[in-house]
């Protein structure tokens, strides 16, 4: 997810525990996400261990009354911050039987107030009917961030119940900004396939991309691998919805881990999207690959893009430098893309193609192993005859005398045919008298 995205986030949930608006914290735009985290775990163990003391006392003597006459007593006389602070300092059992006794109203006042990590145990022994009370209440009063403070805490049977009662825009605004991303993953297990579909779909309906993009980003690989595949299976308008939140947002590095995670299918049906094909976005996706080391998912998406849009890449290509070009290869080694490569390479100008070959030329024994593979086993001996071609005498000569020892007779034979075949005259009769 976007750094500067992280940063709103922090923002809002320091502007929400010192109740004022978030532009009136603008200014700490500048300032790194985990920075304004730890202003904002500093903030609350300021506001939560002030009067600490006094506090623990009200919490002993509320040991010693019934409890329907402690939670009169919290209700009528404490009000729910009050009550908020002393929840963390009763016992869980002694909390939760006060809890029954005291108003959904209240309570909601009271979670509000609440900080979430300090009374973890009380919340998870909440019944799940009186969460999903709390939780349609908080929903109503849009207090995502309040919601956001409780998954992680709460039972499993809890969360289905809150999730019941929540519709699919708050589900993702509330995600968005929970505070245990960790959590987001057993959330989404938590869902059956149909409702994660129509979270999908509200994305786009509601204009809430940001936010299930960031959903994406912090599940584990299987499920972004199915959320993905559910996503390339909604109609065009669904899928163009995420690209031009993408595009705007400049969240392509949160996109192309979903297209790795993606069915070979799906992974198709995205390459497909006409709103992909264009050169800003093109752009956008190639820059973050470079900024990201996201070379291996877009070596993926390559071979599935229409000729047009693989032109437009090449021409983006023409501005890589040798760190970048070592990059891809090492991409392509790592995750067996050497058909992909082989294949991009041949489509771009030529003085980045014949630094690709020198690369390849260059590369280790085990580089050039698994290269040769993938080109006996995709029948690539065309493109590594054309991207032999571009190598100076001396290089190809000792390229050749590599690819004899280490690719066997019947690779040469093939490699030769394919060369003359092609006109390489050169690369034919070098390799053949190697």
């Amino acid at each position: 997810m976007s750094t500067l995205l992280n940063v709103d986030v922090e923002i809002l949930k320091l502007a929400r525990l010192v109740d004022c608006d978030a532009q009136d914290l603008d200014y700490l735009r500048r300032v790194d996400a985990q920075e304004v985290r730890d202003l904002r775990e500093q903030v609350t163990v300021t506001m939560f261990d002030a009067d600490r003391q006094m506090l623990q006392r009200v919490a002993s003597a509320a040991k010693l009354i019934p409890t329907k006459l402690a939670a009169l007593v919290g209700e009528r006389a404490f009000g729910p911050l009050l009550c908020a602070r002393l929840t963390a300092l009763l016992e869980p059992s002694r909390a939760v039987d006060v809890a029954a006794k005291l108003p959904t109203p209240f309570l909601t006042e009271l979670a509000v107030q609440l900080d979430p990590r300090r009374a973890s145990r009380v919340i998870a022994e909440i019944p799940p009917r009186q969460i999903a009370d709390i939780t349609r209440l908080l929903a109503e009063r849009e207090e995502f961030i309040v919601m956001g403070g409780f998954v992680g805490h709460l039972s499993e049977a809890a969360l289905r119940a809150a999730i019941a009662v929540v519709n699919d825009e708050t589900l993702l605004c509330t995600a968005y900004v929970i505070e245990s991303k960790g959590s987001i993953g057993a959330l989404v297990s938590t869902l059956p396939a149909e409702r994660l579909e129509s979270i999908i779909a509200t994305a786009t309906q509601a204009d809430r991309w940001i936010e299930a993009l960031d959903v994406l980003g912090h599940v584990s690989e299987e499920q972004r691998g199915q959320l993905g595949d559910i996503a390339a299976g909604q109609p065009d308008e669904v899928l163009d919805g995420m690209v031009r939140t993408a595009q705007k947002e400049l969240l392509w590095d949160d996109v192309l881990p979903v297209t790795r995670a993606m069915s070979p299918e799906s992974r198709e049906r995205f390459a497909a999207l006409k709103s992909i094909h264009t050169r800003p976005v093109l752009a956008s996706i190639v820059d973050a690959a470079s900024r990201h080391g996201l070379w291996p998912e877009l070596l993926q998406l390559l071979p599935l893009l229409p000729a047009a849009a693989r032109r437009r890449v090449a021409a983006l290509g023409t501005g890589f430098g040798r760190p970048v070009l070592a990059q891809l290869v090492r991409a392509a080694h790592e995750r067996a893309l050497w058909g992909p490569l082989l294949l991009f390479a041949t489509e771009l100008e030529k003085r980045t193609e014949v630094q690709i070959a020198t690369l390849v030329a260059a590369s280790d024994d085990d580089v050039l192993d698994g290269m040769l593979d993938a080109v006996w086993e995709e029948r690539l001996e065309p493109e590594l005859a054309q991207l032999s071609s571009l190598l100076t005498g001396t290089e190809l000569r000792t390229f050749a005398g590599r690819l004899v020892k280490r690719g066997g007779d019947d690779f040469v034979v093939a490699l030769v045919e394919a060369a003359k075949e092609q006109k390489l005259v050169s690369v034919s009769k070098v390799l053949a008298g190697a």
